[in-house]
């Protein structure tokens, strides 16, 4: 698929005044020749046992693949039997797009048979082929019908990375071998036989229930000619190390992998623009794995009299410079290939071990540490990272002087508004002994102070970790299962509905564990980072919860910015926001769609918008396009002696309207972000609503698919007029989160679902202001104040044989340059 830039979306918008006017069981794929059939099967697997046992009719075992018919499951559960004679080693489903466009699905396992196992079943072939059963079906129709294809297992049957291609014969890397939990020592010998046979391994290994995990370095042609011939194989992944095999290392062994690493590392840094801002406790750059990436003339500290070096007893920020770099170092320190390092940092101290800032100053803190960054590189686009919060169970969302100096300086000024910085903030960690009580305590436990801001990205955590040694902790358990909420999240649920939801997006923040009624806090749940070093003292760490997942979405928003940085702040946020999604895992294995709207509002209060995806927040591709539009709108002014509403804009979306409507019934989704920066008045008490806070609101409304533009205009319009309620008739729009949910804060996102000729009726998108302070406090005179806003727009279809891109593109005034390249 290509990857094509966004479009930037220049014309097509008017500016209007404001006026008033009145499951099922199990499916068998139908086999009309039963004979033909059957014999297919029972040749294909005579061949492959023969093919895989080279003819010796003394063989133990053998190793076959089975391949599904598309669409139709195999009965997984007839492959395994009590006695281990016949086992499922590794099952994957690939997943296949048809002609028309449609998503499908073919399943792939590898099966250990013994002799014994080898023999029954092919006398189950036999009895499908001769035998009825009293309904007068053919005799194990159930495990045979399915089956399309059989022959010998390799190597790649075992793979279960379908992301990640299977590594090229003669190739080197690092393998993580799965192995069936059949006895420790029994897996241990299966790994120095390995090491026998000439590959590198490494004497740690993980056990869990039903598999026993090693490390392994060397090629696939090494690794079958020992691991096809054990008998215990079963899968075999590209290795995601936990961290405490590398903080467990001795330090010949980390010297190693920190030194392999900075061998492969491609340092970038100088062509960037883009800068990320780490407001923390310093950064130790004597690290080997820092010192030639972090400037010594990008550090300082708030305070003369302090070092720029990491004053935390364990590190926090020499661990957060390491993410935004690196990502999780357990990715880059497990591979073999070459390491692109483009994010600039700085390194602003605000909090010194010995020395405790005033909380109510915080705010000041800030600024001044921003302003300090600004000095030392004035022309770069900066990218704030704050992981650095303080409790905020009595605000419930109500802004403190902390989150309005953060919006106020993302806002900027009348004269001078922000056009180069974005403020990333933690949103704050559920202390670790109240985690037991997961999921109900993060329920109770509120975001904290500055992370309400109404300007800023507040960044929550999900985990994707999950692995947990369960010999060195019998009867150990998770808290969280892979993919979902992580422990330490803080949510907004308590909060005031008046207020913003947050987190906004969640990044992996690391798990923990349950072991002897107690938390399990251990390494192999957390990420792996840069440490502080020292005498006695590891150059690697282990690093978690809020402070991980905002190091991560700095590194993540740098990126974004890097590829666009022309756009402004406000689009860069919208793009982040715009790409996350709900994974099925977040969502309880729900739709969105299927949720109540008290079932919405709690999703968006405790994880946002969900995960990011830096591809689709950088790309578009054919089928898939994302157009953006930045704008400037005055939403009031003065007239009569008092601030009136002032105008909307319209936007005549250059929809493939002709496309859409060939492409009648299918499915596509149409979504929106419209961002903006609020000028904040936190010295106005008046809460009863966010209008007192905000300068301004802004909206969107859609078209419906039999609306007129009149009549759309007056439902714009009357929506303006009804702005103290807010959620107003929405006409059949029939978004998937509605008004109610996604109208708060100073960024709105929403999903529509439907046909493609459906949407090709809704062509036009409405831009209207609500209420702020700049309405309603004429005195303070900002009412003739013009806004900036971006607005991000995108439609998914299912058929990827569609071109929807270049047929938009066509229809945009001026050329745009799209750098192309093939996966």
């Amino acid at each position: 698929m290509s990857q094509l830039n966004h479009i930037f979306l220049n014309g097509h918008t008017s500016s209007f005044p404001y006026s008033t006017h009145g499951g099922g069981g199990f499916n068998l794929k139908p086999r009309l020749n039963r004979q033909q059939h059957g014999s297919k099967i029972q040749q294909e697997f005579n061949d492959a046992v023969n093919e895989f046992s080279e003819g010796d009719i003394d063989y133990e075992f053998v190793y076959i693949e089975f391949e599904s018919a598309i669409d139709f499951e195999l009965t997984f559960d007839r492959f395994e039997d009590a006695e281990d004679n016949i086992r499922l080693a590794s099952c994957k489903g690939i997943f296949i797009t048809n002609e028309d466009g449609k998503e499908q699905v073919v399943y792939k396992i590898a099966v250990y048979l013994n002799k014994r196992a080898v023999s029954n079943f092919l006398i189950k072939i036999e009895q499908y082929l001769n035998e009825d059963t009293a309904g007068g079906k053919p005799r194990n129709q159930n495990l045979i019908s399915n089956i399309e294809s059989i022959k010998a297992a390799t190597l790649e049957s075992f793979w279960q990375e379908p992301e990640i291609e299977f590594p090229a014969s003669g190739q080197e890397v690092w393998w993580e071998i799965w192995y069936s939990n059949v006895g420790r020592e029994e897996v241990v010998s299966s790994i120095n036989n390995l090491k026998d046979g000439g590959l590198t391994i490494n004497e740690r290994i993980l056990e869990f229930p039903e598999n026993i995990v090693g490390l392994v370095k060397g090629t696939s042609d090494q690794l079958a000619s020992i691991l096809l011939y054990q008998d215990n194989l079963a899968e075999l992944r590209k290795p995601i190390e936990t961290s405490d095999f590398f903080t467990n290392l001795d330090k010949t062994w980390e010297g190693d992998f920190i030194e392999d690493l900075k061998d492969r590392i491609n340092n970038e840094i100088a062509q960037s623009n883009v800068v990320v801002c780490l407001l923390d406790t310093g950064i130790n750059i004597t690290n080997p794995l820092l010192k030639d990436l972090i400037l010594a003339r990008n550090l300082d500290s708030i305070n003369p009299e302090w070092t720029t070096a990491d004053s935390y007893r364990h590190g926090h920020g020499t661990p957060m410079a390491g993410i935004i770099l690196y990502g999780d170092l357990n990715e880059p320190l497990s591979n073999t290939g070459i390491i692109n390092i483009t994010n600039n940092v700085e390194s602003i101290k605000i909090i010194d071990a010995s020395t405790a800032n005033d909380p109510e100053l915080y705010g000041n803190i800030t600024l001044e540490a921003i302003a300090s960054a600004e000095i030392i590189n004035p022309l770069s686009k900066r990218i704030v990272c704050l992981a650095v919060t303080a409790p905020n169970n009595e605000y419930l969302g109500r802004p403190s002087s902390w989150s309005a100096a953060i919006d106020q300086k993302l806002f900027g000024t009348i004269n001078k508004r922000n056009d180069n910085t974005l403020i990333l903030i933690s949103g704050g960690n559920l202390p670790l002994n109240d985690r037991l009580n997961y999921p109900i305590s993060n329920e109770d436990f509120s975001v904290e102070d500055p992370a309400q801001s109404f300007n800023a990205i507040t960044v929550g955590s999900f985990t994707d970790k999950d692995r947990l040694d369960v010999q060195e902790f019998p009867g150990a358990a998770l808290l969280a299962q892979r993919g979902q909420m992580a422990p330490c999240n803080s949510t907004s649920l308590k909060w005031n509905k008046r207020w913003p939801r947050k987190p906004d997006v969640v990044f992996e923040g690391g798990n923990d564990g349950i072991f002897n009624s107690g938390i399990l806090d251990h390494d192999s749940l957390k990420l792996l980072s840069t440490g502080v070093g020292g005498v006695g003292r590891s150059w690697l760490t282990t690093f978690s919860d809020t402070s991980a997942s905002v190091a991560l979405a700095s590194k993540f928003a740098s990126e974004l910015y890097q590829m666009y940085p022309n756009y402004k702040p406000e689009t860069i946020r919208a793009l982040i926001i715009h790409s996350a999604e709900w994974s099925s895992t977040l969502l309880n294995n729900s739709n969105i769609s299927d949720l109540s709207s008290d079932e919405k509002w709690n999703l968006i209060s405790k994880i946002g918008y969900g995960i990011p995806n830096l591809n689709k927040a950088k790309y578009s591709a054919e089928n898939s396009l994302t157009l953006i539009a930045e704008r400037s709108l005055r939403p009031y002014k003065y007239e009569q002696s008092r601030a009136k509403t002032n105008e909307f804009h319209l936007f005549d979306l250059p929809w493939p309207s002709d496309i859409l409507t060939d492409l009648a019934e299918t499915n596509v989704t149409l979504k929106i972000t419209l961002s903006y920066f609020i000028e904040p008045n936190p010295g106005n008490r008046r809460y009863a609503s966010d209008q007192s806070y905000r300068s301004h609101g802004l909206r969107f409304k859609m078209i419906d698919r039999n609306e007129g533009l009149e009549r759309f205009k007056a439902r714009v319009s009357k929506s303006i007029k009804e702005e103290q309620d807010d959620y107003v008739q929405e006409g059949s729009e029939n978004w998937l989160l509605g008004s109610q949910v996604r109208d708060k804060g100073s960024i709105h996102k929403d999903l529509w679902e439907g046909s493609a000729a459906d949407l090709a009726l809704r062509n036009k998108i409405a831009i209207y202001p609500v209420g702020g302070w700049w309405k309603n406090r004429k005195k303070l005179m900002r009412y003739n104040s013009d806004v900036d806003y971006s607005l991000i727009v995108s439609i998914e279809t299912e058929s990827t044989e569609i071109d929807i891109y270049n047929n938009v593109l066509a229809q945009i005034p001026v050329p745009v340059s799209i750098p192309i390249s093939i996966e």
